[in-house]
């Protein structure tokens, strides 16, 4: 299974030095990053499609890029929207299998391909290297299982509640306002498994409780979380 990050959107200051996944990314570019094939990408630019076999592992210096996952019967699922330090199809290159997921960008955006062999060698030299990766798929994995609890959730008013509790502690900023996630409600609906509308409907009655708020940040909506206790509570 190609693991990835659910949801990682724009990270708090401290996500750097907290996440293993950063600092793998350092290490690379440090690494190799003047040899590797920059790539540049317009807003919606495919980077990879789901089946594809990968040749590079994928570095994002610049950008945001949207990974999503087609189920057989046409159901588009949002796994991870993921930032600047971030990287993604090392899993496919492990395994030797193709990528289980589309990838694109939702901004301009600039990457680094790292290739496959370049990618393992530094695994084979560096025993650190390979520890803080095992680290960065754990805490991977750990975070598809928080998702899939989230779509496992039987009520579409509980998937929302708990899905923007995980992710206002995962990936939230503080801001004088609340606790912003970076993240529309076309994406939340895609996350948790329900339609755009049913989810706008519960996010207007949040809204009317004034448990959470949807502004404009960074020229674009965002969510915010006012009142994340109360956000907890049964309705």
């Amino acid at each position: 299974m190609n693991t990835t990050i659910p949801l990682c959107i724009k990270r708090p200051p401290e996500f750097v030095e907290q996440h293993p996944a950063a600092a793998l990314f350092k290490c690379m570019e440090q690494r190799f990053g003047s040899t590797c094939i920059q790539v540049k990408a317009k807003r919606n630019t495919v980077i990879c499609n789901q089946g594809a076999r990968l040749s590079f592992l994928y570095l994002i210096k610049q950008g945001e890029i949207l990974l999503t996952r087609l189920s057989a019967d046409g159901r588009e699922t949002l796994i991870s929207i993921l930032g600047p330090g971030e990287f993604f199809g090392e899993s496919a290159l492990l395994s030797g299998t193709p990528v289980s997921f589309n990838a694109s960008a939702t901004r301009p955006s600039l990457l680094l391909q790292l290739p496959d062999r370049k990618f393992k060698m530094m695994l084979d030299e560096e025993p650190q290297a390979c520890r803080v990766l095992l680290e960065a798929i754990a805490q991977r994995c750990d975070d598809a299982w928080i998702q899939m609890e989230v779509l496992g959730c039987t009520h579409v008013r509980d998937k929302v509640r708990a899905g923007l509790l995980w992710l206002s502690e995962r990936i939230g900023v503080e801001t004088c306002e609340g606790v912003r996630i970076d993240l529309n409600q076309t994406q939340l609906a895609r996350m948790v498994g329900c339609a755009r509308e049913t989810v706008s409907r519960e996010v207007s009655e949040l809204r009317r409780r004034r448990t959470i708020d949807v502004r404009q940040s960074n020229g674009r909506k965002s969510l915010f979380v006012v009142d994340p206790d109360r956000l907890g509570q049964p309705a």
